[in-house]
């Protein structure tokens, strides 16, 4: 399942998404959306993912690929409303939405 950057938008200011970021540490540390966590696709386990109860989890990419794959890995394991952001980082940016990191400082 698949949710827009506008509706990431309006869960993270209602505090109701835990979103993680699956892209290497250089793009992260780049650019990326405030209150994001980093857990890059190669370190993702997704049978020591921990079970999020309290919040949707949303996995964020550059472009939505990497996030997909990230969100169906979690979900053959049983982790409850976890979702890919269409577009990713780059449809973040085209909606002219906050960034943070080293290319915005």
């Amino acid at each position: 399942m698949e949710i827009d950057v506008n509706e990431l938008s309006r869960l993270i200011a209602e505090r109701e998404a835990l979103v993680i970021d699956v892209r290497e540490t250089d793009e992260y540390e780049g650019e990326h959306i405030p209150g994001t966590l980093l857990l890059p696709l190669s370190f993702l386990d997704a049978d020591l993912f921990p079970v999020i109860s309290d919040r949707r989890v949303v996995i964020v990419c550059q472009v939505g690929k990497r996030s997909a794959a990230a969100a169906k890995q979690l979900m053959k394991v049983g982790v409850p409303d976890v979702v890919s952001v269409a577009g990713g980082i780059d449809s973040w940016i085209e909606s002219g939405l906050e960034l943070e990191g080293t290319k915005h400082e």
